[in-house]
């Protein structure tokens, strides 16, 4: 392979056929050829979002801007809303609610466990809220909520539900009809594989009545959800000039899921995590997330103090192969690997193997005697 293998949480590595589009003649964002791909494209999202009932959005941006986008349509200033925060992505989401002028508050899930759905009933109890924010998977901790259960308790309490799914739509299993939850967003350059700089999102009709009844106008031009309703029904009208190239990358990326079937793109990102949760566990090294909620599209471990620079540098120089660090105060003791996208199940192992032979010459794990074969021999 040519290309470094990027086994980071996104960007990801990108097909022959999208990065072609990408490379395609610049096309008029107000051309019959741009107006028919790009009706296909909200069609190919809804596939992907398993979204028949709802409003599909489409448009530039990354993946703040659809956090972003959520909350300042959704929320008018003074309304109280609730955070579950176990990652960096929590705390923007709770940053966001605090600076569009939300009564912000938080449940904090730490040491990398999963939010709870009774500590949230518990909550939704005692007090009133607008809405309740979750992630779906935090690529900062690579922990996996239980967002079914957690819609479910928001729904039971009559409160709206917005499920930041960037690093996991197409990749880990989310119906949008069926979760119940009233606004899901994601970013193109995870698991659907295409360039960063397309936002998608599936909203309910709850949602968009209650943006439309809100006591206060949405404060923004470009995050208005309301405002590109009317360009998902008709993308002739006209809001701002979309990154036209970027959208035909984003649209190839989505015939290539809905040609593997989104069902089959689930599974083979399933066994991604398991071939990669194995993989850490033959190393020795302890994962961030508690077990029984490890994403299928990242995986964070912890190494120790100071070596996670080491080991992202020389398996970079040595094979090609990028991994990631942890954020902030983890960055020299965490490892974090995205396997997602295009990425197929005997690439993966290839690189994974090369990062444990680099780790063993470091002294960081057990030697050729792993897990898996010290089970075969109880």
């Amino acid at each position: 392979m040519d290309d470094t293998l990027l086994l980071i949480p996104g960007p990801t590595n990108l097909s022959k056929r999208v990065r072609e589009a990408m490379a395609g003649p610049q096309l008029p964002h107000v051309g019959a050829e741009f107006y028919s791909t790009f009706k296909e494209t909200v069609q190919l999202a809804r596939y992907v979002f398993k979204n028949e009932k709802g409003i599909q959005f489409v448009f530039t941006g990354s993946g703040t801007i659809g956090m972003e986008s959520s909350v300042v349509s959704l929320v008018s200033r003074g309304d109280r809303t609730l955070t579950l925060m176990n990652g960096y992505f929590g705390h923007r989401m709770l940053l966001l609610n605090e600076t569009h002028g939300a009564k912000a508050d938080k449940i904090e899930f730490n040491g990398g466990m999963a939010a709870d759905p009774d500590t949230l009933r518990k909550r939704l109890r005692r007090n009133k809220y607008t809405a309740v924010f979750i992630t779906h998977v935090d690529t900062s901790s690579s922990v996996a909520n239980p967002v079914s259960a957690l819609v479910e308790e928001c729904a039971k309490a009559g409160v709206l539900s917005v499920v930041d799914s960037v690093c996991a739509i197409g990749g880990m299993p989310l119906d949008f009809d069926k979760l119940g939850a009233d606004i899901v967003f994601t970013a193109s350059q995870k698991a659907i594989a295409s360039a960063p700089g397309a936002v998608l999102l599936a909203v309910s009709a709850r949602a968009i009545e209650h943006m439309e009844k809100r006591r206060a106008p949405i404060e923004s031009y470009y995050m208005n959800l309301l405002r590109w309703k009317p360009v998902m029904e008709d993308p002739k009208m006209y809001l701002a000039t979309p990154a036209t190239q970027v959208l035909l990358a984003l649209r190839e990326a989505m015939l290539e899921a809905k040609a593997e079937g989104i069902e089959n793109r689930w599974e083979r990102h399933r066994k991604l995590g398991e071939i990669t949760r194995s993989k850490v566990e033959d190393w020795g090294q302890k994962f961030v997330a508690e077990e029984g909620h490890r994403a299928d599209t990242v995986t964070s471990f912890w190494v120790p103090d100071g070596k996670a620079g080491p080991i992202q540098k020389t398996l970079e120089e040595e094979h090609k192969v990028m991994v990631s660090r942890g954020i902030y105060d983890d960055k020299d003791r965490m490892i974090r690997i995205g396997h997602f996208g295009i990425l197929q199940p005997g690439t993966l192992r290839g690189a994974l193997d090369s990062m444990g032979e680099i780790m063993e010459r470091m002294g960081l794990t057990p030697g050729r005697v792993t897990v898996s074969s010290q089970r075969k021999k109880r």
